[in-house]
């Protein structure tokens, strides 16, 4: 009989302390859950925060059309005078007194543009190549070099070329104010694309590489200056 009583006793004392166990865990773990949960998709949107800010910060490093040697990029042009007016305080730019000025000098641009191939291929790359020249006040492109398509093999076209034209005539111009101001850029490094190689750059496929026997990014290859 006492047996008896004091199993059920045990028995009751047992199933009590199971659903207190089972009570304070239904109690305890959803805000664990909640808590862990919260930091997750904090981690999360952090991490969707670096990645969105590293491809806005790359996208801007490349798309810029102009840089100054002191660093800053430009969309346009007119920006870049604009920039070279207040910054570094030269005013009154008369590009027509410069070329008059630096008749018969010549540079090699390196410059990033699209092509298309007759094969349908269409491509682009960051160290394409032209050579231009300053001659009786006028701005001459003496020569853009082809890039060969990468699967037919066949020389492409440049995309839009009279757009192109005016983009190198105005690099053109840029470099004849670095030129011209000597002493105002004298504290700044070289331009960005004057040592430039590109990595992937196939030699081969390229018809400046295949005329200097070298990678054409290794240096400026067309500097010619006949009177100053």
């Amino acid at each position: 009989m006492n047996k008896s009583i004091i199993l059920k006793f045990s028995a009751l004392v047992l199933a009590r302390l199971f659903k207190q166990t089972i009570k304070r865990n239904l109690t305890t773990t959803p805000p664990l859950l909640q808590e862990k949960k919260k930091q997750y998709g904090y981690n999360l949107v952090k991490k969707n925060e670096s990645k969105r800010k590293t491809f806005q910060e790359a996208k801007k490093r490349i798309y810029y059309k102009f840089f100054c040697k002191c660093g800053e990029g430009f969309n346009s042009f007119p920006e870049f005078l604009e920039h070279v007016r207040t910054l570094h305080k030269i005013e009154n730019l008369d590009f027509q007194e410069i070329l008059t000025k630096k008749n018969g000098i010549g540079r090699g641009i390196k410059f990033y543009w699209s092509l298309s191939c007759q094969c349908g291929h269409r491509f682009s790359s960051s160290l394409c190549n032209a050579d231009l020249k300053a001659r009786e006040g006028q701005i001459e492109i003496l020569k853009k070099y082809r890039l060969q398509c990468l699967k037919c093999k066949k020389y492409a076209k440049f995309d839009v070329e009279e757009l192109l034209d005016k983009f190198l005539k105005e690099r053109f111009k840029q470099k004849l104010v670095y030129n011209f101001y000597k002493k105002e850029f004298a504290e700044f490094e070289n331009e960005r694309d004057s040592e430039k190689i590109l990595e992937g750059h196939i030699e081969t496929l390229c018809e400046k590489c295949k005329l200097l026997r070298r990678h054409c990014g290794s240096e400026s290859s067309y500097q010619e200056q006949i009177s100053l």
